[in-house]
């Protein structure tokens, strides 16, 4: 059951008045091939017209592409779909590749950042991705179910 998601009447400037908005939102992979990016892409928009900024997954690692030496894209599975996580290598990272870590195939990773669209794809660009429990990812079900039934039950103010 996805959620039915609309676009945000109200004006920009208003956004930051539901706390959404400036939260890691935990939302599953699915939704978020289903969600609806604004005209920029810099925010999206979930439910009955709740604006969101950036987002956290909870899924295990299917496979790791390294991208020379600019970025490391991981395909994270949470059980709803998978999900290409962008992370961009810092300068020191660029230069000394050592210092550079990846996660391996099959770790449970929660990844944060901001969803955009790269060649007609969604992607998450990564602010933060760290390894984790698995049963963490147990946890983030019942986290993402209880968002979801708040998002379904709980209008936003117009």
């Amino acid at each position: 059951m996805n959620l039915e998601n609309k676009a945000s009447r109200k004006p920009a400037q208003e956004w930051g008045l539901d706390p959404l908005f400036w939260t890691n939102v935990k939302l599953f992979v699915g939704d978020l091939h289903h969600v609806l990016l604004n005209e920029t892409g810099s925010v999206l928009f979930i439910g009955d017209q709740r604006v969101v900024r950036t987002v956290e997954i909870v899924g295990i690692v299917v496979s790791v592409d390294k991208h020379l030496a600019k970025m490391t894209v991981y395909n994270v599975d949470d059980g709803t779909g998978v999900i290409p996580c962008v992370e961009f290598t810092t300068q020191e990272e660029q230069t000394d590749p050592d210092v550079r870590k990846t996660h391996a195939l099959g770790t449970t990773v929660c990844v944060e950042g901001r969803l955009s669209t790269f060649r007609d794809m969604r992607e998450l660009v990564t602010r933060n991705i760290r390894a984790v429990d698995p049963n963490e990812e147990a946890l983030g079900w019942l986290e993402r179910l209880k968002l979801r039934n708040y998002i379904m039950q709980s209008p936003v103010q117009t």
